[in-house]
């Protein structure tokens, strides 16, 4: 094992020692074929550690943070007495699914063998020993040639590409999207058709700088929750290649501020219904006046927001596709997580970074998935699950009127009227807020113009108000109600592990004045 070990730490090393050489190769090779030229040598370096940095580091943070989660995942094993076993092995059967799920998303990737138990030992400690971890640096290679050649763009010299006789305009010769269908007295004219290429050549690399950065939020976002793939760096890639395309496309179309009355005045003219402009006069604004100062700001935000460019392209082409149901939009909004107990704007933001945005991703969310990722104690994130999953299922509102009664989760809900000797009083107040309408509900009806028909439904004089009350439905009926509403493959699992944790701590810790009983020996580690 220890000669398995070392062998495999000296391949990691030698293939990014390689690597490293190879990168340093071509930067090489590029100032050579430039001349050697002095001015070029900062663009070169800058552009090639831009290209090479972001992925490489992204790829060692995923090991990194592996090691540290699996480190935690070990720790709960332990705590809980849960089956470290890999799939297939025996000792695995009293294992909570949503434990094996958090196992799986951390060992999966892992080069063990079938029924190899994964231990903490078998992982090296340095990244690029694995074969994930080269697979996702082949993947990354099209990101870094396409971030090494914007990047040499960004920070090369303006002359060099303006004078003919330099390095760059000697090689980035001006393409069919640059200048293509340009007017003949702008491509004919040496200062013009310079000054232009420039201006496409700036646009394009202002874009590249927002989609870089736009880039490293979502590299860094995929690390933080190990959800980074190969397919993350091919979708950076091509976040990068449609943004800087279209922000070309669109400076061709509206190179001016004013560039859409330009458009109508043109399209105009071209029916007969206004003066065409004078033959061999090139419409538009002066190249030579530069790139405005609004299309470099905007050039930078079309790089940095997802899609943006495309969805300007889509919409003013005038171009009619199937249109949304915007409407429904105001009565379908979603609910903040900040509702809940312990969740303020900070948590929400950090819980966020997890890919849980509102109180339903919250309430369908993995609790120990939630703990290994996040700065969060186990008993916190299921508090917090338990409480989403109650407002999931009966609103916000009803949500913080339950809680006003000192019901505050699912469980809680679960407690007070399902037991056979719950009380008739609290089980009629239940009901009550069960059945209580609200403004929210009324409005919504109002809008979609629906009707209820049922029993109990107010009378069509009443304003905006359904006439339900605590009689309108019977004890058993409000049993059923909570039934339904508890009955999801969701509740269950989060009832699994309130359950698995409950036995584990003993029950003579469930009330104070409870007899006491004999306890286990302590543990050498606890949860935070």
């Amino acid at each position: 094992m220890a000669g398995h070990r070392a062998k495999g730490v000296a391949v990691g090393v030698l293939g990014f020692l390689g690597f490293a050489a190879l990168a340093a190769l071509i930067g090489f090779l590029v100032y050579a074929a430039l001349g050697w030229r002095t001015q070029l040598l900062f663009p070169i370096v800058t552009s090639l550690f831009l290209a090479v940095i972001l992925p490489v580091t992204t790829i060692a943070i995923r090991h990194q943070i592996r090691l540290t989660r699996i480190k935690l995942i070990s720790l709960f094993a332990t705590t809980f007495d849960l089956s470290m076993a890999a799939p297939g092995a025996a000792g695995r059967e009293g294992a909570p699914v949503s434990f094996e799920f958090v196992k799986g998303k951390y060992y999966v990737d892992l080069d063990l063998r079938d029924g190899e138990e994964p231990k903490l030992e078998t992982i090296p400690r340095f990244p690029m020993m694995l074969h994930a971890d080269w697979m996702l640096l082949v993947c990354a290679l099209p990101l870094m040639a396409y971030s090494f050649f914007w990047g040499f763009i960004l920070f090369a010299p303006i002359i060099e590409v303006l004078e003919p006789e330099k390095s760059i305009s000697g090689w980035l010769w001006a393409s069919f999207l640059s200048l293509g269908g340009a007017p003949v007295g702008l491509i004919r004219d040496p200062d013009m058709f310079a000054a232009a290429h420039a201006n496409l050549l700036t646009v394009g690399a202002f874009c590249f700088a927002g989609a870089y950065f736009y880039c490293v939020r979502l590299l860094l976002r995929a690390v933080g929750v190990f959800d980074l793939s190969p397919l993350t760096f091919l979708r950076a890639f091509a976040h990068m290649v449609l943004a800087t395309t279209l922000a070309i496309v669109l400076y061709r179309v509206f190179p001016s501020v004013a560039g859409a009355a330009d458009f109508i005045r043109d399209s105009v003219a071209s029916v007969g219904l206004a003066d065409k402009p004078a033959p061999g006069a090139i419409p538009g604004p002066d190249p030579r006046d530069g790139v405005n100062s609004i299309w470099l700001m905007l050039s930078f935000a079309l790089g940095f927001v997802p899609d943006a460019a495309l969805q300007y392209v889509l919409q003013r082409s005038g171009v009619r596709f199937k249109d949304r149901y915007v409407e429904i939009e105001e009565h379908a909004k979603t609910v903040p997580l900040t509702i809940l107990d312990g969740v303020d704007a900070f948590t929400a933001f950090r819980l966020e970074e997890a890919n849980i945005f509102d109180i339903q991703n919250l309430a369908t969310a993995n609790p120990i998935m939630i703990h290994i990722e996040n700065p969060y104690g186990i008993y916190e994130a299921i508090d917090w699950v338990a409480q989403a999953q109650l407002c999931t299922v009966v609103g916000p509102e009803r949500f913080l009127l339950l809680k006003s009664y000192n019901i505050r989760t699912i469980f809680d809900l679960e407690r007070a009227v399902l037991p056979v000797e719950s009380d008739e009083t609290l089980v009629d107040l239940v009901g009550a807020v069960l059945l209580t309408d609200h403004d929210r509900n009324a409005r919504c009806r109002r809008a979609l113009k629906f009707e209820p028909t049922y029993a109990g439904a107010a009378p069509a004089d009443a304003p905006d108000r359904l006439a339900h009350n605590a009689e309108a439905l019977t004890r058993q009926g409000v049993r059923r109600l909570v039934r339904l509403m508890i009955d999801d493959l969701h509740v269950h699992r989060l009832r699994q592990i309130w359950m698995l944790i409950a036995e584990k701590i003993g029950a003579q810790y469930a009330l104070l004045d409870a007899p006491p009983k004999p306890a286990a020996a302590p543990r050498s580690c606890c949860l935070a």
